[in-house]
């Protein structure tokens, strides 16, 4: 497939009007590029783990963290702006992910769509984490939604890749949906290049595409899987993932996530460090690629914190549970 062909299929997969490839990081910097939101505009966002990246890539518009992703919080960052839905602006734009944040939150898209159009806000979900496989932002509101592609191409693509996702514009009680429309305005008009992917590049994400439901579904179960290993074990402590009815989102996430609960737990460490654990654990928990077959583990809180992001595999979690447990019976000798 050619790039076209490539963001048609997606496109399709996503129940998107149309959808762009672009290289990029991670989908904040995607979002940058993109360029559809414009000095003067005002940027509403809970993103813990790209703070810095919404401090320095929108420096031209008014960027305001809330601190969680609630209606409540994004309308209180929103007022005494006064918004519009024409494609001359100025727009309010509304950034969340689908799950993400310390915590892993997960936030009501369907409550935060309906208060977003109220508020003439223009929805933007980072589905990355949870993925089109797990998630389907634009059904329950969105005007846009990112995903970088790491799973997708199953971490063997030469560069990071994204794919944005536009809604369709529907007809609701014989009114047109009009923060759809303004974001493929937008969209359309902002002359972005297109994606030069060579051959190698597209037949890693079209075979990719292929298998994708298959290995989606084996990062979710696998997640949870090692989710409730973690509960059972003594070492660690405040395990925190959307499946699990401890979570403080796990009742809107039932309703919110498809096929599981994503392919992500967090935990802490019971008097150590993430650095300490990295140290007793296999170098390929993490330097394997993001999206890869190797189940990964990240410190987001830094190596000095006791935070754990664990992002499952399609390896085997029995395998994964007993090199963990392995590692954690190390530290408790020390």
């Amino acid at each position: 497939m050619d790039v076209q062909q490539l963001e048609e299929t997606w496109a399709l997969r996503a129940g998107a009007r149309e959808a762009r490839l672009l290289a990029g990081p991670h989908v904040p910097v995607a979002l940058s590029q993109l360029g559809i939101v414009r000095p003067g505009d005002r940027l509403v966002a809970f993103a813990d783990d790209f703070a810095d990246t919404f401090a320095s890539g929108f420096d031209a518009c008014d960027v305001a963290m809330v601190g969680e992703p609630s209606v409540a919080a994004f309308v209180a960052a929103s007022e005494n702006f006064d918004a519009s839905f024409d494609a001359e602006g100025p727009h309010l734009w509304w950034f969340v992910n689908s799950i993400g944040g310390f915590g892993l939150c997960v936030p009501d898209l369907r409550a935060l769509g309906r208060a977003a159009r109220e508020a003439h806000a223009l929805l933007v979900v980072d589905n990355t984490v949870a993925s089109a496989f797990g998630c389907d932002p634009l059904r329950l509101g969105a005007a846009l939604s990112l995903e970088a592609l790491d799973r997708v191409c199953a971490g063997d693509a030469s560069r990071k890749l994204v794919a944005v996702s536009v809604a369709r514009s529907q007809l609701k009680r014989h009114r047109v949906d009009a923060a759809a429309a303004c974001t493929y305005a937008l969209f359309e008009d902002c002359g972005l290049a297109k994606l030069n992917l060579p051959a190698d590049e597209a037949g890693v994400l079209e075979r990719g595409l292929d298998s994708l439901n298959t290995r989606m579904q084996a990062h979710f179960d696998r997640a949870r899987a090692l989710a409730e290993y973690l509960v059972a074990n003594e070492m660690v402590r405040n395990v925190r993932y959307p499946g699990l009815s401890s979570h403080p989102d796990h009742a809107v996430a039932t309703g919110i996530l498809e096929h599981g609960f994503g392919p992500a737990v967090e935990f802490d460490l019971i008097e150590r460090s993430a650095g300490e654990l990295f140290d007793a654990l296999p170098g390929e928990f993490r330097t394997s690629p993001a999206g890869g077959a190797t189940t990964r583990l990240s410190a987001p809180r830094g190596k000095q914190g006791g935070t754990i992001r664990l992002f499952a595999g399609t390896d085997d979690p029995l395998t994964v549970a007993a090199t963990l447990d392995n590692a954690l019976r190390q530290l408790a000798t020390l």
